[in-house]
């Protein structure tokens, strides 16, 4: 019983705290970042570019389901975990759009 409230507890404090870390604002938690301006700009465009693709890949998903446009190969193989999938493109895909949007916003024009 203690755990069934510990771990979704302990699961959201950690998200909460994680969100100001990603986004680069003190807005979440007081967590006290010494981004500045652009650093938080970046990381910002980075969530949300990432979180678009993450919808990309759902609506897709959708439209194989509703057209049942699926491949019989795939018909298979079963993922016991798809959001554990999804999280992983989420993360990926954020670290190289920051990647990427820290590159353009450089100040040396590379």
């Amino acid at each position: 019983m203690l755990v069934k409230w510990t771990v979704p507890f302990l699961v959201g404090l950690a998200v909460f705290f994680i969100i100001g870390w990603v986004t680069g604002t003190d807005e979440y938690g007081g967590v006290k970042t010494k981004d500045d301006e652009r650093s938080q700009l970046i990381k910002q465009k980075a969530i949300v570019n990432s979180w678009l693709l993450l919808i990309v890949f759902f609506i897709i998903n959708f439209v194989f389901d509703f057209f049942n446009l699926n491949d019989e190969r795939l018909a298979m193989v079963e993922f016991e975990y798809p959001g554990l999938f999804y999280f992983f493109i989420a993360i990926i895909s954020y670290f190289v759009y920051y990647w990427i949007y820290r590159r353009r916003m450089s100040g040396n024009g590379k």
